[in-house]
């Protein structure tokens, strides 16, 4: 028969080596994954504050740009305890440093009398000692005529008793007026040196005399309003301080109240809703999830390649990558290269990543920009199955040698 022909074996049987050299050739040439995933970062926008839902989000699958309103929350049951607190402590104060500022407005009146009181008596006492002065000097005259009389009858009454016309006593009386004569002047000039004295004390401020302090009742009453008065004013400078600090603590407490009452919840960066958690109407507390939004700005593909490749596969490197129904592929480059038993968190990810299974380090690769960025109807594609195809750069059956080599040895 003509297929048990030599020709026909021969051909047969170059027919499965060629199959077996095209079914190696790309584990020879290259690392090819077939379990890749189009996926992409979720943002979660969540309540800033709790409240009421006032508007119904953008609908699964909206495209949204960065800084648009979402969703609004209303708080009615905001505890203002506080501001109502600081609000009174607020008023008392006011009312203290009003009342200090007319304290200190009807002492700074009683201070302005007194000074107005002293002045006047200051004035008055010049006069008095003015008038004293012209007194003595009027007394220092008389006396020193009287001395003057004195000695010239002592000098009259001397010359007469030498002759016996005058008796001894009538001498020595005439002696004795003389010295008393003169007495009386110096007794008025001391005086009138003491009312000098006075009157240049007076000028200065201070008042002297027999019965008198060295100020006067006015005075004495003055210094005690001027230590009242600059008491009263620190305590109001106090109490401002008060104000000011609680006219701040009132505007911080308004302004949270307001934060707390109503809440704009804004698209934090451009992307495409994912899923969304509420409906106009809901409760949601301060953290809840809101919203979900898909960053179609950074594309990427996780894959599996066996971990006997792992240091041929590097971040930096150069991969094709080719959407599964799609003849034309994308050059990506490796970003993350995670072995084996390593734990990754996939909670943010739009796609599951692949499921490990064996030896196989897990591949993220990135998609460079292209039509999927741009294609937020769908979703950016994310959640399609790519295909995935490094260049090997040596042998692969050498490793493949060395490994025995290492098991066996």
């Amino acid at each position: 028969m003509i297929w048990n022909t030599r020709l026909v074996r021969v051909t047969v049987g170059l027919l499965l080596l060629a199959a077996g050299v095209v079914a190696l050739l790309p584990t020879l040439t290259g690392y090819t994954s077939l379990d890749g995933t189009v996926n992409a970062p979720i943002g979660i926008v969540s309540a800033p504050i709790e409240g009421v839902v006032t508007n119904n989000p953008p609908k699964i699958g909206t495209f949204v740009p960065a800084g648009d309103d979402l969703v609004g929350i209303r708080n009615d049951r905001i505890v203002r305890t506080a501001e109502a607190q600081i609000e009174a402590d607020l008023t008392a104060a006011k009312q203290r440093l009003k009342a200090l500022r007319e304290q200190i407005e009807k002492l700074t009146e009683l201070s302005k009398e007194l000074q107005s009181r002293l002045q006047e008596f200051q004035q008055a006492s010049i006069r008095n000692v003015t008038q004293e002065i012209a007194v003595r000097q009027h007394r220092i005259s008389t006396a020193a005529a009287q001395q003057k009389s004195a000695e010239a009858d002592l000098v009259r009454k001397e010359t007469l008793g030498t002759t016996g016309i005058v008796a001894g006593s009538s001498v020595e009386q005439a002696r004795a007026a003389s010295v008393s004569a003169q007495n009386e002047g110096n007794i008025a000039r001391e005086e009138l040196e003491r009312l000098n004295h006075q009157l240049d004390a007076l000028k200065r401020g201070v008042f002297v005399g027999e019965g008198r302090n060295d100020v006067p009742y006015s005075q004495q009453r003055m210094d005690e309003v001027t230590i009242q008065l600059a008491e009263v004013k620190f305590r109001e400078r106090d109490v401002e301080a008060r104000v000011i600090q609680l006219e701040a603590q009132q505007d911080q407490e308004r302004a949270r109240n307001r934060i707390m009452r109503y809440a704009s919840v804004r698209m934090p960066f451009e992307g495409v809703i994912w899923r969304t958690n509420v409906v106009e109407g809901s409760n949601v507390i301060a953290g809840a999830e809101l919203v979900q939004v898909l960053d179609c700005h950074d594309l990427f593909v996780d894959i599996l390649v066996s971990e006997v490749a792992y240091d041929e596969i590097y971040p930096g490197r150069e991969a094709e990558i080719r959407l599964l129904g799609r003849s034309e592929a994308l050059q990506g480059k490796v970003v993350s290269v995670r072995g084996s038993a390593a734990v990754v968190d996939d909670a943010v990810l739009a796609a599951k990543p692949p499921p490990a299974r064996g030896k196989d380090a897990r591949i993220r690769v990135s998609i460079p920009e292209s039509d999927l960025q741009t294609d937020h109807g769908n979703f950016c594609q994310v959640g399609r199955s790519v295909q995935v195809r490094f260049k090997s750069r040596s042998f692969p059956l050498r490793h493949w040698f060395h490994a025995l080599w290492f098991s066996i040895t």
